[in-house]
């Protein structure tokens, strides 16, 4: 299946947020943006996502800025987490099958 990418302007008309205030959040929250040979931002699905969290925060829950950073920062510690114990699930697994195998 082909990825779908959007400009700003569809971004903004998508999650009903100026665009202005799209490349404010990029700039504050760090966010990398893909850019296309002119130098136009280019979103792609996860980013429209992510920016939709970025509004749920500051409208549905109150964040400030600096609230959505240590959120955000929270929310990628519990993947992180999350990860690693898929990993260490499978590595015991690898483990029993190794025992079975000698």
């Amino acid at each position: 299946m082909k990825e779908k990418f959007y400009y700003i302007k569809d971004v903004s008309k998508l999650i009903d947020i100026p665009s202005h205030i799209l490349r404010y959040w990029e700039k504050e929250l760090n966010i990398k943006i893909m850019r296309d040979k002119k130098g136009n931002r280019i979103y792609t699905e996860k980013d429209v996502e992510f920016f939709k969290e970025i509004k749920s925060l500051i409208y549905k829950e109150g964040f400030k800025i600096k609230g959505v950073k240590k959120k955000l920062k929270e929310k990628k510690l519990e993947r992180k987490k999350e990860y690693v114990k898929l990993l260490n699930k499978i590595l015991k697994k690898l483990r029993e099958i190794k025992k079975c195998l000698q």
